[in-house]
Protein backbone atom coordinates (compact mmCIF):
# COMPACT_ATOMS: atom_id res chain seq x y z
CA UNK A 1 0.00 0.00 0.00
CA UNK A 2 1.35 3.44 -0.94
CA UNK A 3 2.27 5.59 2.03
CA UNK A 4 -0.03 8.57 2.60
CA UNK A 5 1.78 11.86 2.06
CA UNK A 6 1.18 14.54 4.67
CA UNK A 7 1.48 17.78 2.71
CA UNK A 8 0.94 19.80 5.89
CA UNK A 9 3.99 18.36 7.64
CA UNK A 10 6.33 21.15 8.64
CA UNK A 11 3.78 23.86 7.96
CA UNK A 12 0.66 25.20 9.60
CA UNK A 13 -2.41 23.00 9.21
CA UNK A 14 -4.98 24.12 6.67
CA UNK A 15 -7.50 24.59 9.48
CA UNK A 16 -5.29 27.36 10.90
CA UNK A 17 -3.51 28.63 7.80
CA UNK A 18 -3.48 32.34 6.94
CA UNK A 19 -3.30 31.37 3.25
CA UNK A 20 -6.97 30.42 2.88
CA UNK A 21 -7.63 33.75 1.14
CA UNK A 22 -5.90 32.46 -2.03
CA UNK A 23 -9.01 30.33 -2.70
CA UNK A 24 -11.04 33.54 -2.88
CA UNK A 25 -9.49 35.73 -5.60
CA UNK A 26 -12.79 37.60 -5.98
CA UNK A 27 -12.36 38.93 -2.43
CA UNK A 28 -8.78 40.05 -3.11
CA UNK A 29 -9.99 41.79 -6.26
CA UNK A 30 -12.68 43.59 -4.26
CA UNK A 31 -9.92 45.03 -2.04
CA UNK A 32 -8.17 46.36 -5.15
CA UNK A 33 -11.37 47.94 -6.48
CA UNK A 34 -12.41 49.33 -3.11
CA UNK A 35 -15.70 47.42 -3.26
CA UNK A 36 -17.60 45.93 -0.32
CA UNK A 37 -18.61 42.36 -1.03
CA UNK A 38 -20.13 39.75 1.29
CA UNK A 39 -17.85 38.29 3.95
CA UNK A 40 -16.40 34.87 3.20
CA UNK A 41 -16.94 33.59 6.69
CA UNK A 42 -18.74 34.71 9.89
CA UNK A 43 -17.93 34.18 13.55
CA UNK A 44 -21.36 33.89 15.15
CA UNK A 45 -21.75 34.17 18.92
CA UNK A 46 -25.32 33.07 19.70
CA UNK A 47 -25.17 33.54 23.48
CA UNK A 48 -23.04 35.05 26.23
CA UNK A 49 -24.30 32.52 28.78
CA UNK A 50 -21.89 29.77 29.83
CA UNK A 51 -21.96 26.58 31.89
CA UNK A 52 -18.25 26.78 32.83
CA UNK A 53 -16.43 29.35 34.97
CA UNK A 54 -12.90 29.34 33.53
CA UNK A 55 -10.66 31.56 35.63
CA UNK A 56 -8.75 32.71 32.52
CA UNK A 57 -11.70 33.49 30.22
CA UNK A 58 -11.21 36.67 28.18
CA UNK A 59 -14.98 37.21 28.33
CA UNK A 60 -14.84 37.47 32.10
CA UNK A 61 -14.38 41.23 32.76
CA UNK A 62 -13.20 40.62 36.31
CA UNK A 63 -10.29 38.57 34.97
CA UNK A 64 -9.17 39.94 31.63
CA UNK A 65 -10.30 43.53 31.36
CA UNK A 66 -10.46 42.86 27.61
CA UNK A 67 -14.22 42.62 27.03
CA UNK A 68 -15.50 44.98 29.71
CA UNK A 69 -18.71 45.73 27.84
CA UNK A 70 -20.09 42.21 27.66
CA UNK A 71 -23.51 41.42 29.14
CA UNK A 72 -23.54 37.74 30.11
CA UNK A 73 -27.34 37.58 29.69
CA UNK A 74 -27.34 38.54 26.01
CA UNK A 75 -28.34 36.04 23.35
CA UNK A 76 -29.74 36.20 19.83
CA UNK A 77 -33.48 35.63 19.59
CA UNK A 78 -34.72 32.76 17.43
CA UNK A 79 -36.51 35.13 15.06
CA UNK A 80 -33.30 37.12 14.58
CA UNK A 81 -31.24 33.94 14.17
CA UNK A 82 -33.54 32.67 11.39
CA UNK A 83 -33.23 36.02 9.67
CA UNK A 84 -29.42 36.05 10.00
CA UNK A 85 -29.07 32.57 8.51
CA UNK A 86 -31.39 33.48 5.64
CA UNK A 87 -29.16 36.48 4.90
CA UNK A 88 -26.06 34.26 4.98
CA UNK A 89 -27.58 32.05 2.28
CA UNK A 90 -28.70 34.98 0.12
CA UNK A 91 -25.32 36.73 0.44
CA UNK A 92 -23.34 33.63 -0.47
CA UNK A 93 -21.46 33.40 2.83
CA UNK A 94 -19.56 30.15 2.71
CA UNK A 95 -18.91 29.25 6.33
CA UNK A 96 -19.90 30.02 9.90
CA UNK A 97 -18.21 29.21 13.20
CA UNK A 98 -20.28 29.22 16.37
CA UNK A 99 -18.27 30.40 19.37
CA UNK A 100 -18.37 32.52 22.54
CA UNK A 101 -19.18 34.98 24.11
CA UNK A 102 -20.51 32.17 26.16
CA UNK A 103 -20.83 28.47 25.40
CA UNK A 104 -22.67 28.09 22.05
CA UNK A 105 -24.22 24.75 23.03
CA UNK A 106 -26.00 26.50 25.95
CA UNK A 107 -27.98 28.50 23.37
CA UNK A 108 -31.59 27.38 23.77
CA UNK A 109 -32.15 27.33 20.00
CA UNK A 110 -28.94 25.45 19.19
CA UNK A 111 -30.55 22.38 17.58
CA UNK A 112 -32.73 24.27 15.06
CA UNK A 113 -29.79 26.61 14.41
CA UNK A 114 -27.48 23.71 13.54
CA UNK A 115 -30.18 22.13 11.37
CA UNK A 116 -30.74 25.35 9.39
CA UNK A 117 -27.02 25.93 8.79
CA UNK A 118 -26.60 22.40 7.48
CA UNK A 119 -29.80 22.58 5.39
CA UNK A 120 -28.54 25.78 3.74
CA UNK A 121 -25.27 24.02 2.80
CA UNK A 122 -23.18 26.54 4.72
CA UNK A 123 -20.00 25.02 6.12
CA UNK A 124 -20.40 24.65 9.86
CA UNK A 125 -17.81 24.64 12.64
CA UNK A 126 -17.90 25.26 16.37
CA UNK A 127 -15.70 26.06 19.34
CA UNK A 128 -17.16 24.49 22.49
CA UNK A 129 -16.20 23.31 25.96
CA UNK A 130 -17.70 19.90 25.11
CA UNK A 131 -19.92 19.57 28.19
CA UNK A 132 -23.12 19.33 26.12
CA UNK A 133 -21.63 17.50 23.12
CA UNK A 134 -24.04 14.56 23.17
CA UNK A 135 -27.33 13.31 21.74
CA UNK A 136 -28.90 15.20 18.84
CA UNK A 137 -26.38 18.04 19.13
CA UNK A 138 -23.47 15.63 18.67
CA UNK A 139 -25.22 13.90 15.77
CA UNK A 140 -25.72 17.19 13.92
CA UNK A 141 -22.19 18.42 14.64
CA UNK A 142 -20.89 15.15 13.24
CA UNK A 143 -21.75 16.67 9.83
CA UNK A 144 -19.73 19.85 10.47
CA UNK A 145 -16.40 20.75 8.88
CA UNK A 146 -14.61 20.91 12.20
CA UNK A 147 -15.22 21.08 15.90
CA UNK A 148 -12.74 22.36 18.45
CA UNK A 149 -12.96 21.53 22.15
CA UNK A 150 -11.45 24.23 24.38
CA UNK A 151 -9.67 22.63 27.32
CA UNK A 152 -6.89 23.37 29.80
CA UNK A 153 -6.78 20.02 31.57
CA UNK A 154 -6.35 16.28 31.13
CA UNK A 155 -7.49 15.14 34.57
CA UNK A 156 -10.34 15.90 36.94
CA UNK A 157 -8.18 17.81 39.46
CA UNK A 158 -7.00 20.51 37.07
CA UNK A 159 -10.44 20.63 35.46
CA UNK A 160 -12.14 21.38 38.78
CA UNK A 161 -9.48 23.88 39.86
CA UNK A 162 -9.56 25.97 36.68
CA UNK A 163 -13.20 25.57 35.66
CA UNK A 164 -14.55 25.89 39.22
CA UNK A 165 -16.85 22.91 38.68
CA UNK A 166 -17.28 19.45 40.25
CA UNK A 167 -14.67 16.86 39.26
CA UNK A 168 -17.33 14.46 37.96
CA UNK A 169 -18.08 16.81 35.04
CA UNK A 170 -14.61 16.10 33.64
CA UNK A 171 -15.56 12.46 33.03
CA UNK A 172 -18.66 13.51 31.09
CA UNK A 173 -16.56 15.62 28.72
CA UNK A 174 -14.02 12.80 28.36
CA UNK A 175 -16.80 10.40 27.34
CA UNK A 176 -18.37 12.97 25.02
CA UNK A 177 -15.08 13.38 23.15
CA UNK A 178 -14.55 9.63 22.87
CA UNK A 179 -18.10 9.05 21.62
CA UNK A 180 -17.96 11.94 19.14
CA UNK A 181 -14.66 10.72 17.71
CA UNK A 182 -16.24 7.33 16.99
CA UNK A 183 -19.50 8.60 15.46
CA UNK A 184 -18.59 11.76 13.50
CA UNK A 185 -18.29 11.74 9.72
CA UNK A 186 -14.82 11.29 8.24
CA UNK A 187 -14.88 14.80 6.84
CA UNK A 188 -15.36 16.35 10.29
CA UNK A 189 -12.10 17.22 12.05
CA UNK A 190 -12.11 16.90 15.84
CA UNK A 191 -9.58 19.30 17.34
CA UNK A 192 -8.48 20.19 20.85
CA UNK A 193 -7.41 23.69 21.81
CA UNK A 194 -5.31 23.44 24.98
CA UNK A 195 -4.76 26.75 26.79
CA UNK A 196 -1.45 26.78 28.69
CA UNK A 197 -1.22 28.46 32.10
CA UNK A 198 0.58 28.05 35.42
CA UNK A 199 -1.63 25.22 36.68
CA UNK A 200 -1.31 22.91 33.67
CA UNK A 201 2.08 23.76 32.13
CA UNK A 202 3.52 20.49 33.46
CA UNK A 203 0.84 18.44 31.62
CA UNK A 204 1.45 19.51 28.03
CA UNK A 205 2.92 16.29 26.65
CA UNK A 206 0.56 14.24 28.80
CA UNK A 207 -2.43 16.19 27.43
CA UNK A 208 -1.44 15.60 23.80
CA UNK A 209 -1.17 11.86 24.48
CA UNK A 210 -4.45 11.82 26.43
CA UNK A 211 -6.52 13.47 23.69
CA UNK A 212 -4.86 11.45 20.93
CA UNK A 213 -5.96 8.31 22.77
CA UNK A 214 -9.51 9.67 23.02
CA UNK A 215 -9.65 9.89 19.22
CA UNK A 216 -8.97 13.59 18.50
CA UNK A 217 -7.54 14.41 15.07
CA UNK A 218 -5.35 17.24 16.30
CA UNK A 219 -4.37 19.34 19.29
CA UNK A 220 -3.25 22.95 19.23
CA UNK A 221 -1.49 24.59 22.16
CA UNK A 222 -2.08 28.27 22.86
CA UNK A 223 -1.18 30.65 25.66
CA UNK A 224 -3.43 32.04 28.36
CA UNK A 225 -3.71 35.74 27.74
CA UNK A 226 -3.17 38.32 30.46
CA UNK A 227 -2.12 41.96 30.40
CA UNK A 228 1.18 40.99 32.09
CA UNK A 229 1.73 38.27 29.51
CA UNK A 230 5.54 38.03 29.39
CA UNK A 231 5.86 38.18 33.15
CA UNK A 232 3.16 35.56 33.71
CA UNK A 233 4.67 32.95 31.37
CA UNK A 234 8.36 33.65 32.04
CA UNK A 235 8.94 30.97 34.70
CA UNK A 236 7.61 28.06 32.60
CA UNK A 237 7.83 29.29 29.00
CA UNK A 238 10.95 27.34 27.98
CA UNK A 239 9.80 24.10 29.57
CA UNK A 240 6.38 24.47 27.91
CA UNK A 241 8.01 24.87 24.49
CA UNK A 242 10.19 21.79 25.14
CA UNK A 243 7.11 19.72 25.94
CA UNK A 244 5.30 20.96 22.82
CA UNK A 245 8.30 20.07 20.65
CA UNK A 246 8.49 16.64 22.28
CA UNK A 247 4.79 16.05 21.59
CA UNK A 248 5.27 17.04 17.94
CA UNK A 249 8.16 14.60 17.54
CA UNK A 250 6.70 11.65 19.37
CA UNK A 251 2.94 11.89 18.81
CA UNK A 252 2.40 13.45 15.38
CA UNK A 253 1.53 10.93 12.69
CA UNK A 254 -0.94 10.42 9.84
CA UNK A 255 -3.87 10.26 12.25
CA UNK A 256 -2.92 13.00 14.73
CA UNK A 257 -1.36 16.43 14.38
CA UNK A 258 0.27 18.47 17.15
CA UNK A 259 0.25 22.20 16.46
CA UNK A 260 1.05 25.26 18.50
CA UNK A 261 0.68 29.01 18.48
CA UNK A 262 2.25 29.27 21.94
CA UNK A 263 5.57 30.77 20.78
CA UNK A 264 3.75 33.13 18.41
CA UNK A 265 2.13 34.86 21.37
CA UNK A 266 5.54 35.99 22.60
CA UNK A 267 6.44 37.32 19.18
CA UNK A 268 3.17 39.27 19.05
CA UNK A 269 3.25 40.40 22.69
CA UNK A 270 4.13 44.07 22.77
CA UNK A 271 3.61 44.41 19.01
CA UNK A 272 0.89 46.97 19.46
CA UNK A 273 1.31 48.98 16.27
CA UNK A 274 -0.19 48.38 12.88
CA UNK A 275 1.70 49.41 9.76
CA UNK A 276 -1.22 49.75 7.35
CA UNK A 277 -4.05 52.28 7.17
CA UNK A 278 -6.78 49.88 6.10
CA UNK A 279 -8.00 46.71 7.80
CA UNK A 280 -8.88 44.18 5.11
CA UNK A 281 -9.59 41.31 7.47
CA UNK A 282 -12.81 42.91 8.74
CA UNK A 283 -14.31 42.32 5.29
CA UNK A 284 -13.34 38.64 5.38
CA UNK A 285 -14.38 37.35 8.83
CA UNK A 286 -16.54 39.79 10.83
CA UNK A 287 -18.34 38.83 14.04
CA UNK A 288 -22.05 38.80 14.83
CA UNK A 289 -22.29 38.77 18.61
CA UNK A 290 -24.95 37.84 21.14
CA UNK A 291 -25.85 41.52 21.60
CA UNK A 292 -27.05 41.55 17.95
CA UNK A 293 -24.23 43.84 16.91
CA UNK A 294 -21.68 43.32 14.14
CA UNK A 295 -18.00 43.76 14.98
CA UNK A 296 -14.86 44.04 12.86
CA UNK A 297 -13.25 40.88 14.20
CA UNK A 298 -12.88 38.49 17.12
CA UNK A 299 -10.47 40.85 18.91
CA UNK A 300 -12.89 43.77 18.65
CA UNK A 301 -16.01 41.85 19.73
CA UNK A 302 -18.01 43.75 22.36
CA UNK A 303 -15.70 46.75 21.92
CA UNK A 304 -17.60 49.91 20.87
CA UNK A 305 -14.57 51.06 18.86
CA UNK A 306 -14.89 47.93 16.71
CA UNK A 307 -18.63 47.96 16.10
CA UNK A 308 -19.98 48.19 12.54
CA UNK A 309 -23.53 48.62 13.77
CA UNK A 310 -26.57 46.93 15.28
CA UNK A 311 -28.87 44.46 13.57
CA UNK A 312 -31.39 44.48 16.39
CA UNK A 313 -33.87 46.35 14.19
CA UNK A 314 -32.47 45.71 10.72
CA UNK A 315 -31.21 42.79 8.67
CA UNK A 316 -27.54 41.86 8.54
CA UNK A 317 -27.39 42.19 4.75
CA UNK A 318 -29.00 45.63 4.98
CA UNK A 319 -26.39 46.80 7.48
CA UNK A 320 -23.45 45.24 5.65
CA UNK A 321 -24.18 46.95 2.35
CA UNK A 322 -25.24 50.25 3.92
CA UNK A 323 -23.59 53.65 3.46
CA UNK A 324 -23.05 53.62 7.24
CA UNK A 325 -20.79 50.56 7.04
CA UNK A 326 -19.07 51.78 3.88
CA UNK A 327 -18.17 55.00 5.69
CA UNK A 328 -16.97 53.13 8.78
CA UNK A 329 -14.77 50.79 6.74
CA UNK A 330 -13.32 53.69 4.77
CA UNK A 331 -12.63 55.88 7.79
CA UNK A 332 -11.36 53.19 10.17
CA UNK A 333 -7.59 53.41 10.48
CA UNK A 334 -5.92 50.52 12.35
CA UNK A 335 -2.77 52.61 12.85
CA UNK A 336 -4.81 54.82 15.15
CA UNK A 337 -7.45 52.45 16.53
CA UNK A 338 -5.72 49.07 16.93
CA UNK A 339 -2.87 49.86 19.30
CA UNK A 340 -3.09 46.45 20.92
CA UNK A 341 -2.20 42.86 20.08
CA UNK A 342 -4.02 41.67 16.97
CA UNK A 343 -4.60 38.00 16.17
CA UNK A 344 -5.08 38.87 12.49
CA UNK A 345 -2.15 41.24 11.97
CA UNK A 346 -0.18 38.71 9.90
CA UNK A 347 -3.19 38.06 7.69
CA UNK A 348 -3.69 41.77 7.10
CA UNK A 349 -0.04 42.17 6.15
CA UNK A 350 -0.33 39.22 3.76
CA UNK A 351 -3.52 40.59 2.15
CA UNK A 352 -1.89 43.99 1.59
CA UNK A 353 1.16 42.33 0.04
CA UNK A 354 -1.04 40.26 -2.27
CA UNK A 355 -3.06 43.17 -3.60
CA UNK A 356 0.07 45.30 -4.02
CA UNK A 357 1.12 42.81 -6.73
CA UNK A 358 -2.00 43.46 -8.78
CA UNK A 359 -1.32 44.81 -12.26
CA UNK A 360 -4.26 44.94 -14.69
CA UNK A 361 -1.83 45.22 -17.61
CA UNK A 362 -0.25 41.84 -16.97
CA UNK A 363 -1.79 38.81 -18.63
CA UNK A 364 -3.35 36.39 -16.18
CA UNK A 365 -4.81 38.93 -13.77
CA UNK A 366 -8.58 38.79 -13.50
Amino acid sequence: MAKKINYNQGMKSGKYSKLKIVWHPEKLLSFVKGEITAPIYIRLKPTNKCNHRCFFCVYNPSFSGIHDNIDTNDEISWEKMKEILEDFKEMGIKAVTLSGGGEPLVYKHIIPTLKRILEKKIKLSIITNGQLLEGEVARLLGHSSWIRISVDYCDEKIFSKTRQLPEKMFFQIKQNIRNFAKKKELGCSLGINFVIHEYNQHQIFEAAKFYKNLGADNIRFSAMWTKKFEEYHRSFRNEAIKQIDCAKRELSDESFEVGSSYSNYFEASGRNKRFYDRCLFLQVVPVIAADSKVYFCHNKAYDPTGCLGSIMNKRFKELWFSEEVAHTMKSFNPRKSCNHECANDEKNILYHEMISCYDPNVAGFP
